[in-house]
């Protein structure tokens, strides 16, 4: 494992390989004013997370904690939370700039908040398990297979594989098995709820033709063993030969006994305990129980899904008061979903996210347009096209020697009016009048020099340009980022752009950064070079302070993902799709911010074109 240090995170702020810093145009930080956490509360944040807190951690800064407490809960369990918001912490541009205030709150309040959530998770992976453990147990006590605790620690996969390779499953139960095994987790679940018990059915069936034969009396016995024992695994228990010799009224008060308190389960068998007719206890026990248990699997299914829309509303809101755009668009597709849809995104999806935008309506938008990735991000580029900045040097040089030479002839003027003697008065008044000509001349070439002056920095001031636009140019919809620049460098520039920020993506060996792009010529703009718009790619930033173009990685054709390096490979007036493959480089790392950049060394010239369907997924 990496350790990161503020050391090596300010280390790889600077140049070329800087991290996120704050723009000048950025708003001050409502937590600039923090006042540094106490010892206690850096003990408290430390112990609340079961690290010791020893005096070399209490005398950290609060930066330097936040990196020790990321470190320090790496491959735990039910902590990726806390860790998360030591992330958004420690790489926020104020932090990264030497300002701790968002590390004090993650010390004094955020990292207990991030607990909470961990906990949470924890508490809803146990019940997945426990669900999971009793649909094994069920499905295990349907066929009548024997398990152990290992078995039931098996993945719903491998245990339906454990079914499909058992001989006590017949030949419909393997064949569902089967079908299950090589289909998606969900059917795999369905499969050992209620797709093994209507497999085994029919096997059973016919098993019982095959037992019986012309036996009537045997063939009525299996079935009524049959029908026990499938009852008795509602409640995940096996038959015994005292149950399945019991009377029916015997049977039910068992079932009435040891069902769980407040079920409909529980509710029809009293009642059919109750009954004076054999006919209602032999139909609780073939079908009544059944009924009762799929009654309580649809109350309990409706009351979870009221409390996952009222789980996901509030990450919905949370999320999109935060700014966390990716977790709020995968919130409300969550919402829209399904019920099964929201129980995942809800235990896994929420904290497992990919990134995947066209930025139409209702995806993933840019956080940031125009603004740059750190305080020197931009160098050698404006939005100046060449034609203009060489047209206002020509205004300003012109200018310069008209004023030159209009001082010149100020001082010819009044150095003509000192040689005449007082007494020639009409001389005198004649020169005199000449000097006024002349600084009248310079006053309108020293104006004419300072228009030009200041219209040469206006368009040097122009910046480049980086947001989302409409109805122009698409890959797919109406929406892409279209870039524009103007490079008047004869050595490196560059021009780096925050525009998304990404929470909750890790990368994993098989993540990948995929987008399109197209560069323009001068068929929009004739001043646009099409070389220099192929200087163009996708930047990424991670949680420890390392980018995708410093790390020697490579798109699919072998060009590194650099932009200087995708210069010239890619081609002009076209889209062209570009796929990095980030785990052989990033694995385990989160990613914390996308850019879009240009930079190349010697060309000049405008460069313009569009960014589109941009994603990061597994």
């Amino acid at each position: 494992m990496k350790i990161i240090t503020r050391a090596r995170l300010t280390g790889l702020a600077g140049a070329a390989t800087a991290v996120v810093l704050a723009a000048t145009s950025f708003p001050a930080p409502a937590y600039a004013a923090e006042t540094p956490a106490t010892l206690a509360e850096k003990a408290a944040a430390l112990r609340a997370l079961g690290l010791e807190p020893t005096a070399v951690r209490t005398g950290y800064k609060d930066c330097d904690l936040t990196i020790e407490i990321w470190n320090a809960l790496a491959g735990q369990q039910f902590r990726g939370e806390v860790r998360t918001a030591a992330v958004t912490a420690y790489t926020d541009p104020a932090s990264l700039a030497g300002d701790a205030g968002k590390c004090t709150l993650f010390i004094r309040t955020d990292v207990f908040a991030a607990k909470q959530r961990d906990v949470a998770i924890q508490i809803a992976a146990e019940e997945q398990d426990r669900i999971e453990r009793e649909l094994k147990q069920k499905a295990a006590l349907t066929i009548g297979l024997t398990i152990t605790t290992d078995d039931l620690g098996l993945t719903v996969k491998n245990f339906v594989d454990l079914i499909r390779k058992s001989d006590k499953a017949g030949t419909r139960v393997k064949a569902g098995a089967q079908t299950a095994y090589d289909a998606s987790a969900a059917e795999q679940m369905t499969f050992l709820g209620d797709g093994i018990v209507t497999a085994h059915e029919a096997d059973r069936e016919e098993q019982i033709r095959i037992e019986a034969g012309e036996n009537e009396a045997l063939r009525l016995k299996l079935i009524e063993e049959a029908a026990r024992k499938r009852a008795l695994a509602v409640l995940l228990v096996a038959a015994t030969d005292g149950m399945l010799a019991a009377s029916d009224r015997d049977f039910i008060t068992y079932i009435w006994e040891n069902a769980e308190e407040g079920t409909t389960v529980r509710g029809a068998a009293e009642r059919a305990v109750l009954s004076r007719e054999p006919a209602d206890w032999n139909d609780y026990i073939h079908t009544g129980i059944h009924e009762a248990r799929e009654a309580d699997r649809q109350l309990a299914l409706r009351k979870k899904y009221e409390a996952d829309v009222a789980k996901a509303d509030a990450v919905l809101a949370e999320a999109t008061a935060a700014g966390q755009h990716i977790l709020a668009v995968a919130a409300r597709k969550a919402l829209a979903g399904s019920a099964t849809e929201l129980d995942q995104f809800l235990r896994v999806g929420q904290f497992d996210l990919d990134l995947v935008t066209g930025f139409e309506t209702g995806e993933v938008p840019l956080n940031w347009s125009h603004t740059p990735a750190w305080s020197d991000a931009i160098q050698g580029v404006n939005a100046c096209p060449i034609a203009d900045t060489q047209s206002h040097a020509t205004k300003v040089a012109s200018t310069t020697a008209a004023v030159a030479t209009a001082a010149a002839s100020v001082r010819s003027a009044e150095a003509a009016l000192a040689a005449i003697p007082a007494s020639s008065t009409a001389a005198r008044a004649a020169a005199a009048a000449k000097v006024a000509a002349t600084k009248a001349q310079l006053a309108t070439a020293e104006k004419n020099k300072a228009a030009a002056v200041a219209a040469q920095a206006a368009c040097a001031a122009k910046k480049p340009e980086n947001s989302v636009v409409n109805n122009e140019r698409a890959h797919t919809g109406t929406s892409a980022i279209r870039y524009y620049g103007v490079d008047q460098s004869t050595s490196r520039s560059h021009a780096y752009f925050n525009a998304i920020n990404l929470t909750r993506i890790t990368v994993k060996p098989t993540t990948k950064l995929t987008y399109w792009v197209y560069p323009e010529s001068n068929s929009w703009i004739n001043h646009v070079v099409a070389a220099n718009s192929t200087c163009v790619a996708v930047d990424l930033l991670f949680s420890n302070g390392s980018t995708l173009r410093d790390s020697g990685a490579v798109d699919q054709k072998g060009n590194r993902a650099h932009p200087s390096f995708q210069c010239g490979k890619l081609t002009p007036e076209t889209w062209n799709k570009v796929e990095v493959n980030l785990g052989a480089h990033f694995n385990g790392q989160a990613i914390t911010t996308l850019r879009i950049a240009y930079d190349q060394y010697p060309n000049t010239g405008s460069y313009r074109g569009y960014f589109d369907d941009i994603s990061i997924t597994d």
